[in-house]
C-alpha cells in the first residue's frame, strides 16, 4: 500500500495559490485585505456555505451591523443565507 496525499495536497492549494496572488497586492495593507477576503471564503466552505451567497448576503447586511451581536449574527456558522435577487439589468 502506497500512501496517498491527494486529499492533503487539495486542501492546501487555495493556500499556495493565495500566497502566489500576495505577490501583486501592491502593500502591506492590501496583503492584510487579501487575507482577509480569503479568511472569510475558507471560513464559508468550512461551515458548508456557497461562498459566493455567503460573501454577497454579508456584504449587503454588514451595513447594518452596529452591535457585536449584529456582527455575530453575520458569521458564517449563524447567517440565514437569502436568495439572490435580481435588482436590475445591465447596461449594454
Amino acid at each position: 500500500m502506497t500512501p496517498d496525499t491527494n486529499s492533503a495536497e487539495r486542501a492546501i492549494k487555495p493556500f499556495v495559490m493565495a500566497r502566489k496572488n500576495f505577490l501583486f497586492s501592491g502593500s502591506g495593507i492590501g496583503v492584510k485585505s487579501t487575507c482577509f477576503i480569503f479568511t472569510l471564503i475558507e471560513t464559508a466552505k468550512t461551515n458548508n456555505k456557497n461562498p459566493e451567497d455567503y460573501l454577497r448576503c454579508l456584504f449587503e447586511k454588514a451595513p447594518y451591523a452596529q452591535t457585536n451581536e449584529d456582527w455575530n449574527k453575520l458569521l458564517p456558522w449563524n447567517i440565514e443565507i437569502t436568495p439572490f435577487k435580481m435588482r436590475g439589468e445591465w447596461i449594454e
